[in-house]
């Protein structure tokens, strides 16, 4: 049994709604299906949805106020004032100053920009950049991608005279800022139809206006912004990311194109993806460790040598990133499992001296899909006592909300209600922690905390073709409120499993129908698995589909999101090299090695002294075993007592070694020839001393001592002789009596059927035999198939 990492939500559909749709569309039911969760039921909308070179964007002057900052922007560079565009130092901040500042540029504007240090300013306008700005003669300042919340800021750039205009995209307050104008697709005045534009593409709205027409060319860098900073790419951002992407395949910016080749990436080949995980987290980590000026120059230069040093630069930041995440996220894990877990941390606030607050963001997120409940994280400076950091948060949960209702305890924040930014005094924190975890309690349910995975629609292998899949990339570009389809393939197989990668941390196999159809499949960081997943386990996987091209061969493979088995399994571990990876295993409560014969245990703890090991010796014995994980180590003398263990501890998962007493050689069992010729012996030479004539019955007969001594055994269990101080006596026969009469005969009987059952019967036999057992409520398989 594995369980699954995500709770699955199987999208439903009206198979009559959706035939509707597929005559309408004139595509398969599937697509059908997957248009109409898009909201594209029409072929009006599909066209849309598809082709977005034939259409135009919304018209910009529909954003309340965009007439006044037209005007005063026109008026700023008529007269060559000085403007300054102040921005923020995430990839879609970066991508709005570009955006902005090469339009000002083409229409001749006196320009520069200004990106506040994540470390010494925070996020957003401050009293003292805009006082700066103003003493320096900037006479207009225009935010991208920040102000809409910086009410106290804006009111101070009033009483300095300095003219402001702000461009954002985060969550709207009551109070509007007092700026000579606000541009923002959900201004309460506003007629724009799209409420959910990325900062950057409120930035290119602003130049449309200013240009009278779109500035095409610079669509690669709203892509860029818009898919970095995950915003619904529906509607208008669908059409800005579709025909960025295809002005970053043919012809994009110097500078992401010198990125993209250190990367080793083909920008020809580009998609979201591409901008993901390769463009953004790179633009993003300047911005992370220190100021984020070089990511902006980069998108700006003219300069193929500049651009080139520049990229080094960004990619040598990304690659430091990296680094310091895996540091803190191992340390957040260590901290919260120690002290933060249970009731009364429904919302994850920790925090610790010396974590950088610029990528605690990547490690919320991180700890979100590890935890399934809001996070936040900081970094606390001692110093000034001061905390700086990032939430991540839950679909249940508006963490933007949630800190709104707490802003007398910070100092600054911002966001969505998925994401935020804050800043508070380390006093404030326990506080903070305390309210936000009752707000939680008191608001959601415990489904709440659990991650759900939405998955489209269960498929048989069979349909996963090259064709299929060319039919789901044309929903591309992916993203928020467009996901990339996740399917399920129920009951399948898992052939060829194992580890790949260079710390084998991956899993590769092959999905498997009944019907012998297959597909190849990747888990990425799923390599642990590879040992839990047995050859009889019917599997249901969940995962997205691609297209997967090597030597110049094309085939459909499944990228493994989740996968979960509802059964037990059975692992064949008789061959040494099996059993010795067990044995590597750290000590952990859910394995628990099993040893019924004297001396394995210590044998076993030789090996391993953190193996869990446990010694049956009795039903007694067998009372206080419990195990997700059920490891046989050896041979049982009773049958009953593996029984018991398989019956009652309901173990996920069964690993077999039984090695035998006798180093995994079957006992013989004497012939009836062989107890008449050693009663004879005894007859013709008692009383028989034992010992002292063991070597000769042996030699003579070709006996072994375990047989000698067995045989003797089941004579003193008929009562046909008894043994005192070594030597054997017969007895008077009162009445005939069969060799199958004596327990001790019986028993060696069951011991061998036992053995023969553990040690030679191949995978299948052995999975039957068990799968029998767990269904027969504690009767005995082995000894109903002997009787």
């Amino acid at each position: 049994m594995i369980h699954s990492k995500y709770k699955w939500q199987m999208e439903t559909a009206d198979n009559v709604a959706m035939q509707q749709v597929a005559d309408e569309l004139k595509c398969s039911l599937p697509m059908a299906e997957l248009f109409a969760r898009r909201k594209v039921t029409t072929a009006g909308q599909l066209d849309k949805f598809l082709n977005p070179h034939k259409y135009e964007a919304y018209d910009p002057f529909l954003f309340a106020e965009m007439d006044l900052a037209v005007d005063r922007i026109k008026q700023a560079i008529d007269a060559q004032e000085q403007i300054l565009i102040y921005g923020d130092y995430d990839a879609d901040g970066v991508t709005s100053v570009t955006v902005l500042l090469k339009t000002l540029r083409r229409l001749g504007g006196n320009v520069d920009f200004y990106i506040p240090n994540r470390f010494s300013e925070g996020y957003g306008p401050n009293k003292d950049a805009f006082t700066q700005a103003k003493d320096s003669g900037v006479d207009l300042l225009i935010t991208v991608d920040n102000g809409i919340s910086a009410l106290d800021v804006m009111a101070h750039a009033k009483e300095i005279g300095l003219d402001v205009i702000v461009t954002d995209h985060h969550e709207v307050k009551e109070t509007m800022p007092e700026a000579v104008a606000v541009i923002h697709p959900r201004h309460p005045e506003s007629n724009y139809p799209f409420p959910d534009l990325a900062g950057v593409g409120v930035a290119y709205k602003l130049a449309h206006a200013l240009l009278g027409e779109e500035p095409a060319d610079l669509l690669d860098l709203v892509a860029i912004g818009t898919v970095a900073d995950l915003v619904s790419l529906t509607d208008e951002n669908r059409l800005f990311v579709q025909k960025g992407l295809r002005i970053l395949r043919e012809n994009a910016n110097l500078g992401v194109a010198a990125l993209a080749k250190l990367a080793n990436v083909k920008l020809s080949e580009a998609n979201e993806e591409t901008i993901g995980f390769i463009v953004a987290p790179r633009l993003n980590a300047v911005g992370r460790l220190g100021p984020a000026d070089p990511a902006a120059d980069l998108l700006l230069t003219e300069d193929s040598e500049e651009a080139a040093f520049l990229a080094e630069e960004i990619d040598d930041a990304n690659k430091e990133r990296q680094a310091i995440v895996a540091k803190i996220s191992e340390e957040a894990i260590a901290m919260i499992e120690a002290e933060f877990l249970g009731e009364g941390h429904e919302v994850l606030v920790i925090g610790k001296a010396g974590w950088n607050p610029g990528v605690v963001g990547i490690v919320a997120s991180r700890l979100v899909d590890r935890y399934a409940r809001p996070v936040i994280v900081l970094g606390i400076d001692d110093v000034t006592g001061i905390a700086k950091g990032s939430g991540r948060s839950i679909d249940a949960f508006h963490l933007y909300q949630a800190l709104d209702a707490n802003q007398e305890l910070l100092k600054a924040f911002g966001g969505h209600p998925m994401a935020a930014g804050m800043t508070l005094d380390v006093a404030d924190v326990a506080a903070l922690r305390s309210n936000l975890s009752r707000l939680a309690r008191e608001t959601l349910s415990p489904d709440d905390f659990v991650s759900i995975l939405r998955v489209e629609e269960a498929i048989p292998v069979e349909m996963v073709t090259i064709d299929f899949i060319a039919q789901l990339n044309k929903l591309a570009p992916f993203g928020t409120d467009n996901p990339k389809p996740v399917f399920s393939l129920k009951s399948v197989h898992l052939n060829g499993t194992k580890r790949i990668g260079a710390d084998k941390n991956h899993l590769k196999t092959a999905i498997t129908s009944d019907s012998g159809a297959s597909i190849d499949a990747i888990g990425f960081g799923t390599g642990e698995l590879v040992e839990k997943i047995s050859p009889m386990a019917k599997v249901d996987v969940v995962g997205e589909l691609s297209i997967n091209e090597w030597n110049n061969m094309r085939k459909p493979q499944l990228r493994i999101v989740d996968l979960k088995i509802g059964h037990w399994q059975l692992f064949d571990v008789r061959g040494r090299a099996e059993w010795d990876r067990l044995l590597q295993t750290n000590g952990m409560t859910d394995k628990v090695f099993v040893c019924f014969q004297n001396g394995t245990r210590e044998k076993l703890l030789a090996t391993n002294a953190n193996l869990v090991c446990t010694q049956i010796q009795s039903i007694d014995d067998c009372i206080d075993v419990a195990a997700k994980d059920l490891i046989f180590a050896d041979m049982p003398d009773d049958v009953g007592l593996l029984e018991n263990l398989v019956t009652k501890t309901e173990a996920d998962r069964i690993y077999l070694h039984v090695e035998a007493k006798n180093g995994n050689a079957i006992v013989s069992m004497p012939s009836r020839q062989h107890f008449a010729q050693l009663y004879a012996v005894l007859k013709k030479h008692q009383p028989f001393p034992l010992a002292q004539n063991m070597s000769r019955l042996c030699k003579q007969f070709s006996w072994t001592d375990d047989q000698v001594n067995f045989m003797s055994r089941v004579f003193f269990d008929l009562n046909f002789a008894t043994m005192e101080d070594g030597v054997i006596r017969l007895t008077e026969v009162g009445e005939k009596r069969n060799l199958e009469d004596s327990e001790v005969y019986k028993a060696r009987v069951s011991q061998m059927a036992l053995e023969q059952k553990l040690l030679y019967s191949n995978y299948n036999e052995l999975y039957d035999w068990i799968e029998k057992l767990m269904n027969s409520k504690g009767n005995s398989i082995l000894e109903e198939t002997i009787k």
